[in-house]
């Protein structure tokens, strides 16, 4: 296999055997579905997820602007209330690559920024990060409504999920039957949004994600949080309360 592609790595450009090899692992990826999970996709499926490995490894690798990124860092260092009466919903996925699992976390807070409700759900992990981030969109919009958390805002750190949702952007890719449900969930509600936040933002959905690799279930908490969601909460307040007080006495100094 590794002398094949050296052999085209001579004979074709790069995005050929870029897309080649894509298009290998994503064969042997539905290989592994279908053995291990009884999982059958059909090969539209397959060639879709390759060419949306493809491209967002262009995207990462694209080079980036230093005064557009010094402009992104600057802005939203911090997580923002909602407007009064509102809530927040923030939504966020962690993947754990070699149990092919992934979970989604979900927290909902108030414009006093009071933590209203969490949730949790494991998931298979199918097509890549972008596919699991669009996943707990809907998840979040679930758990809002079931918590009567409305109007809500949602929040993903996940620009490429928020741009399709947007109708930015396209994609003929696996996570585009996904987006189709968050726009109609978000349509059917009045007055919801979906917004990009940065990662740091996030934090706290995101560890709430990785807390959910170890439910079985999907579980939605009221207020009453268990000792380990608490712990979760309490390390982020921790650490975000600690940034504060180092940012007041930097001031001072």
């Amino acid at each position: 296999m590794l002398s094949a592609l050296q052999d085209l790595a001579l004979s074709r450009g790069k995005e050929d055997l870029a897309q080649i090899i894509a298009v290998c692992w994503a064969i042997w990826h539905e290989r592994n579905l279908s053995v291990l999970e009884g999982n059958h996709n059909s090969p539209q499926i397959t060639a879709a997820r390759a060419t949306a490995i493809v491209e967002s490894y262009r995207r990462i690798k694209q080079p980036k602007n230093p005064a557009m990124l010094t402009q992104r860092q600057s802005e939203n260092k911090n997580w923002k209330l909602p407007p009064k009466n509102w809530f927040k919903v923030n939504v966020d996925a962690a993947v754990k690559m070699h149990d092919l699992q992934a979970g989604l976390g979900v927290v909902i807070r108030d414009s006093s920024s009071k933590i209203v409700s969490a949730a949790v759900q494991r998931i298979c992990f199918r097509g890549n990060v972008a596919c699991m981030d669009a996943e707990a969109v809907p998840f979040g919009i679930q758990a809002a409504h079931q918590a009567k958390c409305m109007p809500f805002i949602i929040e993903s750190d996940s620009l490429e999920v928020v741009d399709l949702s947007k109708n930015r952007k396209r994609s003929m890719a696996e996570i585009s039957w996904t987006i189709k449900e968050i726009q109609t969930s978000l349509k059917n509600q009045s007055q919801s949004s979906i917004q990009f936040v940065p990662r740091l933002c996030n934090s706290i959905a995101h560890s709430i994600a990785k807390v959910a690799l170890q439910y079985e279930h999907p579980v939605l908490w009221l207020d009453d949080f268990p000792a380990r969601i608490l712990l979760t909460f309490s390390k982020f307040l921790y650490s975000k309360a600690l940034l504060s007080y180092q940012k007041k006495k930097k001031k001072v100094c």
